[in-house]
């Protein structure tokens, strides 16, 4: 989906709000057909959790979009999806859940892989200057998405199995909807689609953002938000290849450098928070002594 949001040079607004307005669409035939009751969400205090975590995804929508037009898309990812470090620390203030040493110390990796990435220009000395603080204010959005993605976990996390997927599902994208088109009409930015193959690419969007986004809410609500996290991240990977292939971008040594270091520090809390590395350590000892068993007796 990020490649078709870069290849369509479209306002980034307008693109979210069809993106939004097209899983509207798509999921007025599952929510009919299984009688969803749309007003169950409206009881207090669940309808904070649903609209502060509808708010909170439309921004991030919106960051993620404009850091896809307007950087590579594997940085931005890389940048974007170092949301499992910034949702264990929003889980500890909020959730009250555990903060240990060990993912205290993956965070201040994550966020070192992050600067690689961005390349602050009061870090990294360069001739280009200009570019640079574009560079670095278009990666102040991406982080910006990050924080509100955490904050979105953390609410779908909040309301756990209270409310359908599908009813959460909708009215996110009615609120991602409404926004975008309120702030294009207001700044008067708002212009239809051009009759070319973007208009294709805008409905590719759409429902690719529907099954992603179905697939998210459903996984987070079933599994822990640390693990569907980190699973998320190997969309850097995917980043990086479309760069390559589609648009002959190719990535800087410190971008692959700062990305392999958000992506390993993210991956290393979710493993050890879901499966633990005691656990590890312990399954590792334990073949140990069978090894040595098994040479003995031969």
């Amino acid at each position: 989906m990020s490649a078709c949001v870069k290849l369509t040079s479209y306002n980034f607004f307008l693109v979210v709000a069809i993106r939004s307005a097209t899983q509207i669409l798509l999921l007025h035939p599952p929510i009919i057909y299984h009688r969803k009751d749309l007003m169950s969400s409206f009881k207090l205090p669940t309808a904070y959790f649903v609209f502060g975590r509808a708010i909170a995804e439309t921004t991030s929508v919106t960051c993620q979009f404009y850091a896809y037009q307007n950087m590579n898309i594997g940085d931005a990812a890389a940048i974007i999806y170092s949301s499992p470090l910034i949702t264990g620390i929003l889980a500890a203030i909020f959730l009250k859940e555990r903060l240990t040493l060990f993912n205290l110390l993956a965070t201040f990796v994550s966020f070192g892989g992050v600067i690689l990435v961005s390349r602050p220009p009061f870090l990294f000395e360069s001739s280009e200057s200009g570019v640079d603080g574009a560079r670095f204010a278009v990666a102040g959005i991406a982080f910006c998405g990050t924080i509100c993605v955490s904050i979105g976990i953390l609410c779908v996390r909040k309301i756990g199995k209270t409310v359908d997927s599908f009813v959460m599902t909708y009215y996110f994208s009615l609120v991602c909807c409404i926004i975008p088109l309120a702030i294009t009409g207001i700044t008067g930015n708002f212009q239809l689609p051009p009759c070319d193959y973007r208009r294709w690419l805008l409905l590719l969007i759409g429902i690719l953002g529907f099954l992603g986004h179905m697939s998210f809410v459903k996984a987070v609500q079933l599994e822990e938000a640390m693990l569907i996290a980190v699973i998320r991240t190997v969309d850097v990977l995917f980043g990086y290849i479309l760069d390559i292939t589609v648009f002959g971008s190719t990535p800087s040594i410190l971008s692959v450098l700062g990305a392999f270091l958000v992506v390993s520090s993210a991956a290393a809390v979710g493993l050890n928070k879901v499966y633990g590395f005691s656990k590890i350590f312990e399954w590792g000892q334990s073949l140990n002594k069978k090894q040595s068993v098994d040479n003995i007796a031969k």
